[in-house]
């Protein structure tokens, strides 16, 4: 090993996050308990107007409280929490945690989350926080599960400051079909993809208990319609959603 590459490997090791770089921009970090740069954590689009009740996604209609997709579906969950607007910042940091082989993101931005979440009304009603799972297949090859990381995070959040935090559930609900990618496809399709998609085990677990499902975005709502079903199908009494991420009606 020459000395530039061992003075590289020195830099990488001692000096910068394992991460190395800002997701959003690219900036190189040095040791810090950030995952993002000043500048780009600042502009996160945190969603800040109002909010759909069911599930989070921002609304701009001052007369709802409910989403337009909300509206036209019966959809099975009872409330909801978005984080980010899914543009600019807040769709890189998503690629980033999916597809840049960044766990530690996900659980970094699940713990501001959850910081956050400990505001909601109805945080303390929740028992089980279940990730939307992948399938094995879809593991292996990402090496992680980016729902579950944030997941964690989200607890880490909420540790802070509840007296008692929801269980994390990771073996309960159970993806069974290696389903297509959904990025390009209409709500429908989604749907069609997802039927029959998602098992629950160790059923009496969730019997009569309230739950909150983390996935990483909220697009059609295609994901998170079909696992709230399932749990809800298997016992479970209630059903929140968390996202990172929502698209605006």
């Amino acid at each position: 090993m020459n000395l530039k590459q061992t003075l590289l490997t020195f830099l990488e090791n001692n000096l910068f996050l394992k991460n190395g770089t800002c997701p959003i921009c690219g900036k190189v970090l040095f040791v810090t308990d950030r995952f993002l740069c000043h500048q780009c954590e600042d502009d996160l689009p945190r969603i800040n107007n109002p909010t759909c009740r069911k599930c989070g996604r921002p609304i701009f209609a001052a007369d709802r409280d409910v989403c337009i997709p909300c509206a036209k579906r019966n959809l099975p969950f009872s409330g909801g929490y978005a984080y980010l607007n899914y543009q600019d910042g807040g769709e890189k940091l998503v690629a980033a945690i999916k597809f840049g082989d960044r766990p530690h993101l996900g659980i970094w931005v699940g713990s501001q989350m959850g910081a956050v979440m400990a505001q909601c009304h109805w945080i303390n009603e929740v028992d089980l926080l279940i990730p939307v799972p992948l399938h094995p297949n879809r593991r292996e090859e990402r090496g992680y599960n980016q729902s579950e990381k944030i997941a964690q995070g989200i607890l880490e959040g909420l540790n802070q400051t509840m007296t008692k935090a929801p269980v994390l559930a990771t073996q309960i609900l159970i993806r069974n079909r290696d389903t297509p990618h959904q990025i390009g496809q209409g709500r429908e399709q989604r749907l069609s993809n997802l039927t029959g998609a998602f098992t629950v085990e160790h059923g009496k677990a969730i019997q009569n208990k309230t739950i909150l499902l983390v996935d990483d975005v909220l697009t059609t709502g295609a994901t998170l319609t079909e696992t709230a079903a399932t749990l809800l199908e298997a016992g479970a009494a209630k059903v929140l959603i968390a996202t990172l991420c929502a698209v605006a009606e």
